[in-house]
């Protein structure tokens, strides 16, 4: 029977024990799925799942999306890694290295596509000694913290979400090429969203969020900023420190991620899975 123990003191994420998940029943299977819906967030330590594993587990959920710019062999996982194929670390000052930098900013996975993600399931393969910590966010209980000002403000508001702008605010740009970018066009999506499954609204912005639509440019980012900031403050925020072996599950729907950095002298390397959105069809990533 699988153990599901609530992260302490924070609104949102859980830990998942008693499963092995490359041999899941269906009636094991709904329990972690109901966890999820439930807790946003799900740890699973010590499963240590190959490709092949990762990208039958990450199926249960949905169809996943393919990359469209260099990963692993298989279009449907990704390494998020410093390690070149060769072994040696990339230069922390390379474009390659502001691009992976990116990722140290709350955002939600996908967020710039016109369907985006459902879900994204991250495995550690190798880690550092020191940093390289992933932290959530609920959104969730950031709309409910909303003062009713802000709410209202927020309620019907249509943001702009755009890779080339998050990026282009970092550097790296030129890790993508032109027809890449080309696939790459702004979308807008409703800054309030229902969750479908569990009916809850939240918050739905991070750093690929340019503008509110029909707002003043400037007035429309400092409103951005200021929900996101707010919204990733205890209790609604928890970090894992990551062990070769673990993976992490988390719903792009309502939940804000970001990894922290590490010493560009030690090794880090995650491989990802990304849930489609439903109504996605056979969508990309990156």
């Amino acid at each position: 029977m699988i153990e599901v123990r609530p992260i302490a003191d924070a609104t949102l994420g859980a830990r998942v024990s008693g499963v092995d998940l490359r041999k899941l029943d269906d009636a094991t299977f709904g329990e972690i799925e109901a966890a999820w819906h439930e807790h946003g967030v799900l740890v699973f330590e010590g499963q240590f799942l190959s490709d092949e594993e990762q990208i039958a587990f990450s199926r249960r959920f949905g169809s996943l999306e393919r990359l469209i710019v260099g990963g692993a062999p298989d279009p449907e996982i990704a390494y998020l890694s410093n390690v070149r194929p060769d072994g040696r670390l990339i230069a922390p000052e390379g474009s390659y290295a502001l691009f992976l930098l990116g990722n140290t900013f709350w955002h939600t996975d996908s967020s710039f596509k016109r369907v985006p993600a459902k879900a994204s399931i991250l495995s550690a393969r190798r880690v550092p000694q020191d940093g390289g910590e992933t932290e959530w966010a609920d959104m969730r209980a950031a709309y409910d913290a909303l003062d009713a000002e802000t709410r209202a403000r927020a309620d019907g508001a249509v943001a702009v979400h755009s890779y080339r702008y998050s990026q282009g605010r970092i550097g790296g740009v030129d890790v993508l090429s032109d027809a890449e970018w080309d696939a790459l066009p702004p979308v807008e999506h409703a800054l309030v969203r229902v969750h479908p499954a569990t009916g809850r609204p939240n918050l739905y912005a991070g750093r690929h969020a340019s503008h509110i639509v029909g707002m003043d440019e400037e007035q429309g980012r400092a409103l951005l900023e200021k929900l996101t900031a707010d919204a990733v403050q205890a209790p609604r925020v928890f970090a894992h420190h990551w062990s070769e072996g673990d993976l992490v599950i988390w719903d792009n729907r309502c939940v804000l991620h970001r990894g922290r950095t590490w010493p560009g002298d030690q090794a880090r390397v995650m491989s990802r899975t990304t849930i489609a959105g439903d109504d996605a069809g056979n969508e990309w990533s990156l």
